[in-house]
This record gives structure tokens, sequence and C-alpha cells, in this order.
């Protein structure tokens, strides 16, 4: 029997692996008030303790859309990952 299952996603996950691996291990998210909230210690940091990188660009299978994969590292020494659908830096964001 064949397995039809699709993959989804892999391109995605790939990347997202391999940057856990270089040490990216936490999930940030932008809030309403132009902070940065990470998921792990729920910390709220603003744009300006952050460095921020655009790194990657991927289609996501799920939602049919691309997500731009980011860097963030804050200024107490964190380092994770901030994924969705438009551009973000430290300098400015684009929606």
């Amino acid at each position: 029997m064949k397995n039809t299952s699709r993959k989804l996603n892999n391109a995605l996950t790939r990347r997202v692996i391999d940057l856990h691996d270089r040490g990216y291990t936490h999930d940030f998210l932008p809030t309403t008030d132009n902070k940065f909230l990470c998921i792990q210690d729920s910390e709220d940091f603003s744009v300006e303790d952050l460095d921020i990188k655009v790194i990657d660009q991927q289609f996501d299978q799920l939602t049919k859309t691309y997500k731009y994969i980011h860097t963030i590292e804050t200024i107490n020494g964190s380092k994770g990952l901030l994924i969705i659908d438009f551009i973000c830096t430290s300098g400015f964001l684009l929606n």
C-alpha cells in the first residue's frame, strides 16, 4: 500500500530546526503595543531592546501564505525566532 500522506512545511520545519540547533530556542510574538512577547518566559521587550533580522522566507502549506523567519536576540542574551507573514526589523515594521 502506498503512503498517500502529504508532507507539509518540510522546508519551513527544516529551517526552524536548524535555527534551534544554532541556539535560537525561544519563540516571540509581536504585541499590539509594539512590543515583543517571549513565549517561554512571558517577558515583554520593546523593539529598541532587540536585534531583529529577517533571515529567510518560506511558504507555509497550512495557511497558503509566505512566512518571514526572523532571528531575535535580546539585551539579556536570549535568542529566538519570530515567524510571521510580514517583515519586521528593529528599525521598522512593514505590514
